[in-house]
C-alpha cells in the first residue's frame, strides 16, 4: 500500500478552518457565559376561588434546582434572551464537534 504525502495546500486550508472554528467557538462559550441560564415556566396558584399566575424562571445550582420569581415586565425580554442563549449553544455545540473532526483528519 503506498503512502499518501501531505498536501501541503489542504493542510494549511484545515488548519486555518481549525483556527477559525476555535475563535467562533470562544467568542460563542463567552457570549453564552454572559447570558441569563435556566427556563422560563409559568405557574398558577389559587387563592379565594380567584387562579393566579406568574412566571419564574428555573435553574440549577449544583445539585439544587432554583427558582426565581421574573416580573411580567421582564417576561418577554428574558424569553428572548433564553431562547437567544438555546440557539447559540446549538451553534457552539456543531463548532465543537467540528473542532473535534479537524483535529481527527490533521
Amino acid at each position: 500500500m503506498a503512502v499518501v504525502k501531505k498536501d501541503i495546500v489542504v493542510h494549511g486550508m484545515l488548519q486555518d478552518e481549525l483556527e477559525r472554528c476555535e475563535k467562533m467557538a470562544a467568542s460563542l462559550e463567552s457570549a453564552v457565559s454572559e447570558m441569563p441560564r435556566g427556563s422560563l415556566h409559568q405557574r398558577n396558584m389559587k387563592y379565594k376561588e380567584k387562579v393566579y399566575s406568574y412566571h419564574h424562571l428555573k435553574l440549577r445550582k449544583g445539585s439544587k434546582s432554583v427558582y426565581k420569581h421574573v416580573p411580567k415586565a421582564e417576561v418577554a425580554a428574558l424569553e428572548i434572551q433564553i431562547k437567544a442563549r438555546q440557539k447559540k449553544e446549538k451553534d457552539l455545540k456543531q463548532f465543537k464537534d467540528r473542532i473535534k473532526y479537524l483535529k481527527k483528519l490533521l
